[in-house]
């Protein structure tokens, strides 16, 4: 298969004034863009996963069994691009809620992590990556205001923890309601 090369633009950031970078210096500046590169692809393409897995949870939850109604409604209704991320998260959050599928905590602390894989798919998708000046890389992206996401190993390491703990919720929500059917 072959890989596609595209032109890409990167800012540099310097600093005056006395300003000290938000990230650490990078030892090899080529290894680690691209290590940020394919980051911010898989933290993408999770996302859409965890679309997927809340489509399929929400349809496992309203019908008992898969049929042609089933496949309109995932199709025709959640599938389309007319759904957005919020609504599908707010349709699968609050069945679980309504039919208490889950205690409070736990539907509380999905929640907040659904938000945070949102945020970041968005600030991916939207912003732009910034290399500062003797530091590291910068996602500059705008919700609600101008904001700065730190890209090192920390980030990363949450964005990992919290995409993991979305699809293992989601996956044991739709593994419960296969049981019961």
């Amino acid at each position: 298969m072959k890989e596609i090369s595209l032109p890409m633009v990167y800012r540099g950031r310097e600093y005056v004034d006395g300003a000290l970078p938000k990230g650490d210096p990078s030892d090899d500046y080529t290894e680690d863009l691209s290590i940020v590169e394919r980051n911010c692809s898989k933290i993408i393409s999770a996302a859409i996963i965890i679309e997927d897995r809340m489509i399929s949870a929400v349809s496992k939850i309203i019908f008992t069994k898969d049929n042609q109604y089933q496949n309109f409604f995932v199709n025709e209704i959640m599938g389309t691009s007319d759904s957005t991320y919020v609504f599908k998260r707010r349709v699968f959050t609050r069945l679980i809620e309504n039919f208490q599928l889950m205690e409070t905590d736990r539907i509380k602390k999905l929640k907040a992590e659904l938000n945070k894989v949102m945020s970041w798919r968005n600030a991916f998708a939207h912003g732009k990556l910034v290399h500062e000046h003797n530091g590291g890389f910068i996602l500059e992206y705008y919700s609600g205001g101008s904001k700065d996401l730190l890209l090192d190993n920390r980030f990363f390491d949450k964005a990992e923890e919290t995409i993991r703990y979305c699809v293992r919720e989601c996956d044991s929500l739709i593994l419960s309601r296969l049981i019961k059917r």
